[in-house]
């Protein structure tokens, strides 16, 4: 919890207390500021959510106490009876969370002495909603800025994995590299995932948010973006296990099939193909978060001639991998995950049309 948000839950809790106590709705109205803490969440859609369902819940169990308990009394088996018609209600108002909510107003009630103590509570409920709610639409956060940070990051580390991959090929890699890029690999997709959940956190922060009319949502640019490298985390695994199958196949056949796969001048293609493609990665993601269309423009052409030149080695890396009698279609997988790579980071995916010479 960053210093902020504590901040803002210790202000929202002390007004709903205060403005409770105003309104002298119990002695001491402790409901109103324990309300707000509960419904107050990250979101302004989460918090709106959590509010009616705790108000649901809330005024159930109150209406269920003075309902059967006033007339029948405080026993055993009406407080029974109370907490299984709540637990039933709440399943089936499907108030989720909020469902033990239910009973548990309910028993508070039970225990008050008139019907007046029991709607106070009511209204505590109410006004530590109302505060809560006010709260977050006033405070919370629109979180759109740190998608795109997350986004950059994400493309800087493919771009490292990239590089990593290239300067290990200056030699003819063994198992120890392997393991290593599998490794590297599989802890790229589980970033993907982390950055795809900061872009549905920053969905949620604008859904109600009036915040969000000023600042802006993500951007049709941004959610592509995500997309393809979300995507192309997928295809550098692919291409990290065609290495590895390579270097496998080497080490296993060092005179016999595949002997040519690590030959000096096609570790030296793939090693240059890679490298491009680890700087057109970031300026992929700098152009879908570019702050304006200028920049994008400008971003989006040097990513486009980075990709022509990563081609062009492709192009060449292909015509030795011709030459080449080995496992034809372990080339053929490399040199596809390499085509997908390219075309996924086209920056015309991004609305930025490059210019073309």
């Amino acid at each position: 919890m960053t210093l902020a948000t504590a901040f803002r839950l210790v202000a929202t809790a002390m007004v709903a207390y205060l403005v409770a106590d105003l309104l002298r709705t119990g002695p001491p109205p402790l409901l109103a500021p324990l309300t707000a803490l509960l419904i107050v969440q990250v979101t302004a859609y989460q918090t709106v959510t959590s509010s009616i369902q705790r108000i649901a819940s809330v005024t159930v169990g109150v209406l269920l106490a003075v309902l059967i308990a006033g007339p029948l009394g405080f026993h055993w088996w009406t407080l029974g009876l109370v907490i299984a018609l709540a637990l039933l209600v709440g399943r089936m108002f499907r108030l989720g969370d909020h469902t033990l909510e239910v009973p548990i107003s309910a028993m508070l009630i039970l225990g008050l002495p008139t019907e007046s103590a029991a709607l106070g509570r009511v209204v505590e409920t109410l006004i530590g909603a109302g505060v809560g709610l006010a709260s977050t639409l006033l405070t919370a956060p629109v979180k759109v800025k740190p998608a795109e940070d997350a986004l950059r990051g994400l493309a800087m580390d493919m771009g490292q994995f990239l590089e990593d991959l290239a300067d290990d090929l200056h030699l003819e890699p063994d198992h120890a590299h392997t393991t290593r890029w599998q490794g590297q690999a599989a802890r790229l997709s589980e970033k993907a995932r982390d950055v795809a959940a900061r872009l549905g956190e920053a969905d949620d922060s604008t859904r109600l948010n009036p915040r969000a009319l000023r600042i802006g949502g993500p951007s049709a640019p941004l959610r592509t973006a995500m997309s393809t490298l979300e995507a192309a985390t997928i295809k550098i695994r692919g291409l990290a296990r065609c290495m590895a199958d390579r270097t496998y196949l080497h080490l296993r056949d060092g005179s016999g099939l595949g002997s040519d796969m690590w030959a000096t001048d096609v570790r030296g293609e793939l090693s240059l193909t890679l490298r491009t493609l680890s700087r057109a990665l970031p300026l992929y993601a700098a152009t879908a978060t570019a702050p304006s269309a200028e920049s994008g423009r400008r971003l989006g052409q040097t990513t486009h001639e980075l990709l022509v030149e990563a081609r062009q080695h492709r192009e060449r890396l292909g015509r030795l991998l011709r030459d080449d009698p080995g496992h034809w279609p372990l080339h053929g997988e490399l040199l596809v995950h390499i085509d997908r790579l390219l075309d996924g980071l086209a920056p015309s995916e991004l609305g930025f049309r490059p210019v073309l010479y």
